[in-house]
């Protein structure tokens, strides 16, 4: 593993029963990658995803990130690295706005004494900038998602 390289993954298999989803799938992904998962149905993309994602755990291989082995057992342990999947579907709250979409179930918080509140501000100003890096030029994070073309969503 290279030191520009985030995530790599080794020889990746997984079975389903007699079903064989994934044999021995390598891959790397750079630093400041975007990377965009294809193929035809039935190849095992999903596994992948769910693999990285600590939905399943692989029969085989490793899984390295930032040149650390790494072992995830949930959604939340993976993310907690950095790792966030952008699904195909537009697996939007179309009535709610960007920001409350993009953080929907992990929210930032900030503590006044023993209470917590949303930190509206940061998680405004963080779902624009991330859209931005990635190219996707949104007017502003209180923007209700049905309004935004597929490509926003």
């Amino acid at each position: 593993m290279t030191q520009e390289n985030v995530l790599e993954v080794r020889n990746l298999s997984k079975s389903f029963g007699a079903v064989r989803a994934l044999s021995k799938v390598s891959f790397t992904v750079g630093k400041g990658e975007i990377v965009g998962l294809v193929g035809d149905n039935g190849a095992g993309k999903s596994t992948i995803i769910n693999l990285l994602m600590g939905v399943y755990q692989p029969d085989e291989g490793e899984i390295y990130f930032e040149g650390k082995r790494v072992t995830f057992d949930s959604p939340r342990n993976s993310r907690a690295t950095g790792i966030e999947p952008v699904y195909q579907n537009t697996a939007v709250v179309d009535l709610m706005n960007l920001w409350r979409n993009f953080y929907l179930g992990r929210e930032v918080t900030k503590s006044f004494g023993p209470f917590s509140v949303l930190d509206k501000k940061e998680m405004k100003k963080k779902s624009i900038e991330m859209m931005w890096d990635i190219g996707v030029h949104v007017r502003e994070a209180d923007e209700s998602v049905q309004y935004m073309s597929g490509g926003e969503r």
